[in-house]
């Protein structure tokens, strides 16, 4: 009801401006083996090389729901100064010129919540309920980035960089894909309620 009330309240307030609900989350990603069921014969076990260090890289995801439309940034960790940066790359990339009003539907961190995070003016950002990653629709997207690194073995960032990179362009172009994966039921009645 409050993300309906954010829009109603955004396109009354700025009627001469396009407004656009994206939903916002970052995954963490790196030389931590990520295992996966896989097939395997009948009454054998597969075998999967590890190497753990702890060392990530995070993914910080940016969607559309109502096109599937979506922007990924890789960078090396989440703080209120990262989330500025991506804020801002996100909002040069869909909106050079300022004349859409983005509502931001994101979960409750500190660096997403902080008073000293400095939000694009073409920018409302709108926290989920606290404590329900089920809800946001940015979720499943994480999970689809984890594929490429499951039951591998990698020895550095670049090579985790490099398998992220080729799946988000890959995502990028499949924007039907991305809608199946994030259009939930509760993003449908918010914009059919709008």
């Amino acid at each position: 009801k409050k993300i309906a009330g954010a829009l109603r309240i955004a396109q009354a307030a700025y009627p001469d401006k396009e407004c656009a609900l994206w939903i916002q989350d970052e995954g963490r990603f790196g030389l931590k083996p990520i295992l996966k069921r896989q097939w395997a014969l009948q009454g054998q076990r597969p075998i999967i090389e590890q190497t753990r260090k702890y060392q990530w890289l995070y993914a910080y995801i940016f969607v559309e729901p109502e096109t599937g439309k979506s922007e990924y940034l890789l960078l090396p960790t989440v703080n209120i100064l990262w989330m500025q940066a991506a804020l801002k790359s996100f909002s040069e990339a869909v909106d050079p010129e300022k004349k859409k009003l983005i509502v931001l539907v994101l979960d409750q961190a500190g660096w997403h919540m902080s008073k000293k995070l400095e939000v694009p003016s073409n920018i409302l950002l709108m926290p989920l309920p606290a404590y329900t990653p089920e809800l946001s629709p940015a979720e499943p997207m994480v999970n689809k980035l984890k594929i490429p690194l499951a039951n591998k073995t990698l020895k550095t960032l670049k090579e985790v960089e490099d398998l992220l990179v080729n799946e988000c362009v890959r995502l990028k172009e499949n924007c039907a894909e991305v809608r199946s994966l994030t259009r939930f039921p509760w993003i449908r009645d918010v914009l059919e309620s709008v």
